[in-house]
């Protein structure tokens, strides 16, 4: 579902791209070349708006979380790779149908199984960059899920993680799992783990997941926007679920980060936490000092 969604988004970036590129050169005053080049141009417009509007919004908080003010430097360094990250994803994300076992399958033969769960409105496809690096690190399998519908409820999308984990510790003989999740699936990996439990579970990371919510959720109605806005019953009710946390987990989150407002609220209490700097939400998926920090959190004593 998330590949025919952002398939449609780039084919309307297209057929903009297109009626620009046709529209310049009306009337002559144009050469055909010049309208072509500014048709190109425009097919980064509309990624373009969406990650210039994405910043604009959570820049509005006026503070990182820290009550530090926005440092200026970062923050433009993190807008202009997270446009390109944004449109990376974008590629990984259509393309994911294509991924068969052999791309997402790496290190099968360990004994250190590694569940990745996306964020909202994405697929397995974001995490390409990670299956051969944890495969050389000694983990595996490693595998990667869809969370179905888009728009699910979390808890709906729980019980669909907590399924996948059971079955992998099945296949890896009682191995418990590791998970590592980016965005609104770090919160479906705990609510998971309400479901599944320490025996199946054995170490979390989450790399930029509300874990108190997103200002920004409060923009839209559908369920797991609900759920993700700060102080939200169902968030009030997972917290008390797992205090203490029965299994380590890890946050790596972003100042910077331009869809969870604030960025702090990516922190979980009583875990560690990684801040990186100069990156954007998605940005951290591509990132190899993230992947390095992800798998480091995985290999510590703490986890096992």
């Amino acid at each position: 579902m998330a590949a025919r969604l952002w398939g449609m988004f780039v084919a309307g970036d297209l057929l903009f791209a297109v009626l620009v590129a046709a529209a310049l050169p009306h009337g002559g005053w144009m050469p055909p070349s010049a309208a072509l080049a500014i048709g190109a141009a425009a097919l980064l417009t509309l990624p373009a708006l969406f990650v210039l509007g994405s910043f604009i919004r959570a820049a509005a908080g006026g503070a990182d979380g820290h009550g530090r003010p926005a440092q200026p430097g970062r923050l433009l360094t993190a807008l202009v790779t997270e446009w390109f990250d944004f449109d990376r994803a974008v590629f990984d994300m259509i393309t994911a149908p294509w991924l068969d076992r052999r791309d997402t399958d790496a290190g099968s033969g360990g004994r250190r199984p590694v569940l990745l769960v996306h964020g909202i409105l994405c697929n397995r496809g974001v995490w390409r960059s990670w299956f051969g690096l944890l495969g050389a690190a000694g983990f595996g399998p490693v595998r990667a899920i869809d969370l179905e519908p888009l728009l699910g409820d979390l808890e709906t999308h729980a019980q669909t993680v907590a399924n996948a984990l059971q079955s992998l510790q099945r296949e890896c003989d009682g191995s418990r799992v590791s998970i590592i999740a980016h965005s609104m699936g770090g919160l479906v990996a705990r609510a998971a783990l309400r479901r599944a439990g320490p025996g199946v579970i054995r170490e979390i990371v989450t790399i930029a997941s509300p874990h108190h919510g997103t200002a920004l959720a409060c923009s839209w109605p559908s369920p797991p926007l609900r759920q993700m806005r700060p102080h939200s019953p169902w968030l009030r009710g997972l917290a008390a679920d797992e205090a203490p946390p029965t299994v380590p987990i890890t946050s790596i989150y972003t100042a910077q980060d331009n869809l969870i407002v604030p960025a702090r609220s990516a922190v979980i209490d009583g875990g560690r936490t990684l801040e990186l700097d100069g990156v954007g939400h998605m940005g951290l998926l591509f990132r190899r000092r993230c992947i390095d920090a992800a798998i480091a959190a995985l290999a510590a004593p703490a986890g096992g």
